[in-house]
């Protein structure tokens, strides 16, 4: 029985402890706030202004920068058998960049009782979004297909050759939205709701990344009888590197500022640290009074130098994080990426 509740109340909103405030309960939806992406949630969510695969999650607007096509997976572990799982796939045109992405939450088997505690079966429940974006930057060179541009903030890939031709070094700027349907069941009960995000990203000389975005606007879901209102959320990112000679190391600073509908602001710092373009160590901290955990840590591995100049797949990479919810326990991502 009391595995049950524990399942019932995490797969229902695994933040309701987190993200309690004057106005809880009067949202829905809630396992959108969980973060899914290891290296974004090693950076506890810092990620507004960064880009990257699993950019499309935070900001659509940092995916139309990206000058490749790449794909990014992840499977999260939870107490009492609950898991994630998580895709995100960034396609490359000239004209603009395709993203779609999905996110599924599920419980599992729940054995149900009566009233007496007695077993009267099995049932279960799933949280899921899923969606498409469109996301485009100025300026836009055909030429530079397959390569990264050396005003952004430095990545870890060494089979990406950077752009060599001249390019003007004032300014980046991406906008980019999507649609997205969020879809909840328990039991036989079912609701869901279309939302949708958009975002900009500018990014300046020297590697500054400015970065804003709107999430989950526009929806409302009925479960059973009651309607609630699904959490929209504000975020405002600003992130700068630092790169040593021949790029041996980078560190990366993140700071965010986010405010949910149901909760006042808080703000996220994050630092990861680039070492060789092979291991990369991440840290979080997010400024809420009220969280479980305030420090999310994560690591990370290039494993791009062992692909063949004729691999169809340019780069490969494995991450990890780690996320403590205080009473709830330490939750454990493990993500893939891969590039073309």
């Amino acid at each position: 029985m009391k595995k049950t509740l524990i399942l019932l109340l995490f797969a229902a909103s695994i933040q309701g402890k987190i993200f309690a405030a004057q106005t809880s309960g009067s949202t829905s939806a809630n396992f959108i706030k969980i973060p899914v992406s290891p290296i974004a949630s090693g950076l506890n969510e810092a990620y507004t202004a960064m880009v990257g695969p699993d950019s499309i999650m935070y900001n659509p607007a940092a995916s139309g920068l990206l000058n490749y096509s790449c794909i990014s997976a992840a499977h999260n572990a939870y107490l009492a058998g609950i898991s994630q799982q998580y895709a995100a796939l960034n396609l490359y045109t000239y004209h603009f960049n395709i993203g779609a992405f999905f996110n599924m939450l599920s419980s599992g088997e729940i054995k149900t009782y009566d009233i007496n505690d007695n077993a009267t079966g099995s049932t279960s429940s799933s949280h899921k979004y899923y969606g498409v974006s469109l996301s485009k930057s100025w300026p836009r060179y055909k030429q530079d297909k397959g390569k990264a541009d050396p005003m952004l903030i430095a990545d870890s890939w060494t089979k990406i050759p950077k752009v060599k031709d001249y390019r003007p070094m004032v300014y980046r700027f991406s906008v980019g939205a999507s649609a997205k349907m969020v879809s909840e069941k328990l039991d036989q009960e079912k609701a869901s709701s279309p939302l949708f995000d958009a975002g900009a990203l500018l990014v300046l000389p020297n590697h500054w990344h400015l970065g804003a975005s709107f999430q989950n606007m526009g929806g409302k879901q009925k479960f059973v009888s009651q309607t609630d209102e699904i959490p929209s959320v504000q975020r405002y990112g600003i992130a700068k590197d630092f790169v040593s000679k021949k790029e041996i190391l980078v560190i990366t600073f993140l700071l965010d500022s986010v405010k949910y509908s149901d909760y006042k602001n808080f703000m996220i710092f994050g630092m990861q640290t680039d070492i060789l373009k092979m291991f990369q160590l991440r840290l979080g901290y997010r400024g809420q009074k009220d969280v479980g955990g305030k420090v999310s840590f994560g690591m990370g591995m290039n494993f791009d130098r062992l692909s063949s100049k004729e691999s169809f797949f340019k780069g490969m990479r494995m991450d990890y994080a780690l996320l403590d919810y205080g009473d709830l326990g330490a939750t454990h991502r493990i993500g893939v990426q891969l590039i073309w």
